[in-house]
C-alpha cells in the first residue's frame, strides 16, 4: 500500500498568506485564528486542541489538498527543507535540495525511494517514510548495493509532532556502506544474505590487506581538512601507491579549496611513472642522470636519458642525447622513440620502452656519464677565468656573461647565448670576439646620433642632383667580408660600394671623404650626358624622358633609359637602354647619335599600336 495512505492529518499551517508568514505547528495554534494550508493556500482552523482521543490537527474550510501534496509539504517544508540539518547516527548532515519519489534505473529494476536528500557535503541519501508498514518484497538490497547511496528509514509517526524546527532530529541507517542493518529484512532479502555478505568479507579481507593504505588515505584527508601546507600534502601522498594517488588527484580536482594543487600532484604522478619505469631498465645509478620523459606537444613526449646539475656556474637540466632518430619523422611517426598518452596523467600502461631501445638508453647513459665530469672540470675553469672581472651562468649550454665596468656596474656581454662547448679557450675566444662586436655597434650607434656625422652624411644625398645616398650598418660575414662596420654608397637605388672601417673617428671620416670625391668624379665623367638628359627632359613637346638607371651588374652597367613620357603613352615596354659603359662618354656627337637612334626605334614601335609621332632629327 502505498505510504500517502498512512499520512496523517494537517499538523503545519501558515499564520498569514505574506511571503513573511511563519509555520506554525498546531499545538501551538490559536483555535480563534484562521491559519493558511502550505500546501493548496486555502483557509484552515486548529481542531481537537485539548483532545486527547483525537489527533490535533488543522482542518479545511476553504480549499482542499491531497495527500500525496501534504506528504511532499511535510518532507521539503518541514522535515526537508533546504538548511534543515539533522543527525544518522552521530554524524551532522545539511540539506541541499531534495527530489520526492525520483526514478532511478538499476540492473536490478527500477527503484523509487519516497525522498532522495542531497546533502552539502555531496552525499546523496535515500529516504523510505512509512507510517505503520515497511515496505516489503526481497530485492531492494541489490538495488541499494547497485546505487551505492545509504538508505534511511523515517517512521513518520516519530516526527509529525515535532513542534521545535530548532531541534535537529536524528535517524539510524537502514543500509551504509554494503550492510543492512535490520535483520528482519535482511533475512528476506536473498541477495544480502549471499552475494552482499561473500562481497563484505573480500572487502574486510583487503582492508586488512591495504590497512598501511588505508591510513596514508585518512591522513591525506586530514591534511586537507587542516590546511596543512602545500609541501606536507604532497609529502603524504608520494608514499602512496600509484592507485592511491591517482584517487587522491580525484579528489584534489574537484575539491575547488585545494585546486592549486592539482598540477603540482599531477608532476608528482607523472614522474613517480617515470621513475617505475626508468627503475626496470636496469640502468646504472647515478643521482644526476636518469630515464626520463620529455614533451615534444600536446600529450606527445620522447623519451632519452636526462641529465640534472646544479653548480655555482653551471645548470644542466635537459636531455643529454636523445635516441637516434634517423630515418624517422617524429611528428608522423607512430611508434617509437616517442609515446602520445591518452591522458595528461601517466599511465604505466603506456610507457612501454622497446627492448632494441634500451641498449641505446644505456650507451647514451655512459656518454652522459662522462659529459658530466667535463661539465665538472669546466666548472673549475669557470671559476678561475672570472677572476673579479667576468660573472658566468650557463643554463643547458645557454650563456649569460657579464663583464665588470670601471665604475663596478656590470654590462651585459652574452645574454642567454647558445654555444655549444666546455673548453674555456673556446669561450675566451668569444668573449673577445663580442667585446669588440658590442665596440664597434656602440660606436656606430654613436655615429648615427652624431649632428656633424648626420650632416656630413646628408651633404652627399642627392649630391648636385643626382641620386645619391649614404648608408651604415653593421654587417655580419657573408660571401667572404668580414663583420664589421661597414659604410655604403647607392647611386640609383643600387648598391654600388661598400667599405668597412674600424670604430674610429678618422676611419668614419676618410670614407666620408673618399665617397665624396667618387660623387664628383662620377658627376665630372658624365657631365655631357648629365646635359643631354636635361635637355631630353625639358624640350617643349614634353615627348621624351631620359635617365640614369644601373642595372643588377653594379656600376660597370651605367645605363641611359630612353622612353616616352609617361603622359603621352604609358607603356613600360616602349624604352631603350644605351649601355654607357660601352660609349666614349666624352664624344657628345656619338652620344647624340645613340640617342636619336634610340627615339627613331621607339617611333616606330609606336606605329605597331597605332600611333605616329613626326621626328624632324635634332640641329
Amino acid at each position: 500500500m502505498d505510504v500517502f495512505e498512512y499520512l496523517p492529518q494537517l499538523i503545519v499551517a501558515y499564520d498569514g498568506s505574506d511571503e513573511f508568514a511563519n509555520l506554525i505547528h498546531v499545538k501551538k495554534a490559536n483555535k480563534d485564528v484562521d491559519y493558511f494550508c502550505p500546501c493548496c493556500g486555502g483557509t484552515v482552523k486548529p481542531r481537537a486542541l485539548d483532545s486527547s482521543k483525537e489527533q490535533s490537527h488543522y482542518y479545511h474550510i476553504t480549499g482542499k489538498c491531497t495527500k500525496e501534496s501534504q506528504l511532499h509539504f511535510f518532507c521539503k517544508n518541514w522535515l526537508f527543507e533546504v538548511g534543515s540539518r539533522f543527525y544518522i547516527d552521530s554524524e551532522l548532515f545539511e540539506v541541499a535540495s531534495i527530489d520526492i519519489e525520483k526514478l532511478y534505473t538499476t540492473p536490478f529494476g527500477d527503484y523509487r525511494p519516497d525522498v532522495t536528500v542531497y546533502t552539502s557535503s555531496g552525499k546523496t541519501i535515500f529516504f523510505e517514510m512509512f507510517f505503520t508498514n515497511r515496505k516489503t518484497g526481497d530485492d531492494y538490497f541489490c538495488k541499494w548495493n547497485a546505487l551505492e547511496n545509504d538508505v534511511v528509514e523515517v517512521n513518520i509517526k516519530e516526527f509529525m509532532f515535532k513542534t521545535d524546527k530548532d531541534t535537529i532530529p536524528r535517524f539510524t541507517y537502514l543500509y551504509h556502506d554494503g550492510i543492512c542493518y535490520s535483520k528482519s529484512y535482511e533475512k528476506r532479502d536473498l541477495y544480502a544474505g549471499t552475494i552482499a555478505r561473500a562481497k563484505r568479507e573480500l572487502t574486510r579481507q583487503k582492508v586488512l590487506n591495504y590497512k598501511a593504505r588505508i591510513e596514508q588515505l585518512d591522513w591525506f584527508w586530514i591534511q586537507l581538512q587542516n590546511n596543512e601546507s602545500k609541501e606536507k600534502v604532497l609529502e603524504s601522498i608520494s608514499c602512496m601507491t600509484y592507485d592511491d594517488m591517482i584517487s587522491c588527484y580525484e579528489i584534489i580536482k574537484r575539491k575547488h579549496c585545494v585546486a592549486y594543487l592539482k598540477d603540482d600532484l599531477l608532476k608528482l604522478i607523472n614522474q613517480k611513472v617515470v621513475r617505475d619505469v626508468g627503475s626496470k631498465l636496469d640502468l646504472p645509478k647515478d643521482e644526476n642522470i636518469y630515464f626520463d620523459l620529455k614533451q615534444h606537444h600536446g600529450r606527445t613526449y620522447e623519451f632519452g636519458i636526462r641529465l640534472k646539475i646544479s653548480l655555482p656556474h653551471i645548470i644542466f637540466d635537459d636531455f643529454y642525447k636523445r635516441c637516434v632518430y634517423k630515418g624517422y619523422d617524429f611528428d608522423k611517426l607512430t611508434g617509437y622513440p616517442k609515446i602520445v598518452f591518452k591522458k595528461n596523467i601517466f599511465s604505466y600502461d603506456e610507457v612501454i620502452i622497446p627492448q632494441n631501445r634500451i641498449g641505446e638508453l644505456k650507451d647514451i647513459f655512459k656518454e652522459t656519464v662522462l659529459y658530466k665530469k667535463m661539465i665538472e672540470t669546466y666548472e673549475k675553469e669557470l671559476c678561475d677565468f672570472e677572476n673579479d672581472v667576468y660573472q658566468i651562468r650557463v643554463k643547458n649550454n645557454f650563456y649569460t656573461i657579464l663583464k665588470k665596468t670601471d665604475d663596478d656596474c656590470y654590462d651585459v656581454i652574452l645574454d642567454n647565448y647558445q654555444l655549444n662547448t666546455t673548453d674555456i679557450n673556446v669561450l675566451k675566444t668569444k668573449i673577445a670576439e663580442q667585446l669588440t662586436e658590442n665596440e664597434e655597434k656602440k660606436f656606430l650607434e654613436s655615429a648615427k646620433n652624431n649632428r656633424y656625422y648626420r650632416e656630413s652624411v646628408n651633404q652627399l644625398s642627392h649630391y648636385h642632383g643626382i641620386d645619391s645616398k649614404i648608408t651604415f650598418d653593421y654587417k655580419y660575414p657573408y660571401y667572404g667580408k668580414e663583420k664589421g662596420i661597414y659604410i655604403n654608397l647607392w647611386l640609383y637605388g643600387y648598391q654600388i660600394c661598400s667599405i668597412q672601417i674600424s670604430p674610429s673617428e678618422d676611419d668614419l671620416l676618410k670614407a666620408i671623404n673618399e665617397y665624396k670625391q667618387y660623387l664628383d668624379d662620377f658627376i665630372t665623367q658624365y657631365s655631357i650626358v648629365f646635359e643631354l638628359i636635361n635637355e631630353i627632359n625639358n624640350c617643349k613637346n614634353k615627348l621624351w624622358n631620359a635617365e640614369f638607371s644601373i642595372d643588377n651588374n653594379g656600376i660597370s652597367r651605367l645605363i641611359l633609359y630612353i622612353n616616352i613620357h609617361s603622359k603621352i603613352y604609358n607603356d613600360s615596354r616602349l624604352h631603350k637602354n644605351i649601355c654607357l659603359s660601352d660609349v666614349n662618354v666624352s664624344d657628345r656627337g656619338n652620344i647624340i647619335h645613340l640617342i636619336e637612334t634610340s627615339m627613331k626605334q621607339l617611333t616606330k614601335e609606336l606605329e605597331c599600336y597605332g600611333h605616329r609621332i613626326w621626328f624632324e632629327g635634332r640641329n
